[in-house]
């Protein structure tokens, strides 16, 4: 099974990385637009993307690595009490759920996603779909695969990275939430108002008409 799961977790990190890729050129390609943005340095938004960037970057590669040089997991930390089958398998079944939800969401913003914040103001706020359910539906997926990453490899190393995309993720969600404000205003506050950031509401979710541009 730990076989299996370091080449699981190459090949999930290896398609993020060319899905993503692939989608920036695309976008790029249709639009004539940049759909990545980093902000200033020095900015939340810089200091977001960068660390996320860095930190899957590093991920992926040691990923990798493991599978070509397996005996480099010593390295990191091993949780040993808890590497067992069952929850690795936990594990995986939580990054199965992360990447579907990273594929559907992305299908359903089509040209509506970006990457951080520009400087151009988003075409409409659209809050249907996964977006009915909470504001950060995609964010909410990342954060899903980070916890499967820890089950699927427990370790210091996957205990650090968990607690670095979360901030990451949480920083850069605050950052885009200002300017949704300042952009839309009042119909900002009153989606922010009936719509969780990340946590759905027990109840049914309420349908809106739209999608946040990030």
């Amino acid at each position: 099974m730990l076989t299996f799961t370091r080449a699981a977790l190459a090949c999930y990190f290896t398609f993020i990385a060319v899905f993503y890729t692939a989608k920036l050129m695309a976008l790029r390609a249709r639009t004539g637009r940049r759909h990545a943005e980093r902000g200033r340095a020095g900015t939340a938004q810089w200091f977001g993307h960068t660390l996320f960037i860095v930190l899957r970057a590093g991920i992926w590669a040691i990923c990798l690595a493991r599978v070509a040089a397996p005996g480099i997991d010593g390295w990191f930390g091993p949780l040993l009490p808890i590497t067992t089958a069952p929850v690795a398998g936990l594990g995986l079944a939580f990054l199965a759920a992360s990447l579907g939800g990273v594929v559907y969401i992305h299908s359903f913003l089509g040209e509506a996603w970006r990457s951080g914040v520009g400087a151009g103001r988003p075409a409409a706020l659209v809050t249907g779909g996964p977006y009915a359910r909470v504001r950060h539906p995609l964010f909410v997926a990342v954060g899903t695969g980070q916890i499967g990453f820890v089950l699927a490899w427990p370790s210091l190393f996957s205990l650090a990275c968990l607690g670095l995309g979360i901030t990451s993720l949480i920083v850069q969600a605050q950052y885009e939430e200002r300017h949704m404000e300042a952009w839309f205003g009042p119909a900002w506050r009153s989606y922010a108002n009936r719509t969780p950031a990340f946590w759905p509401p027990s109840g049914p979710g309420q349908a809106g008409d739209g999608v946040p541009g990030a």
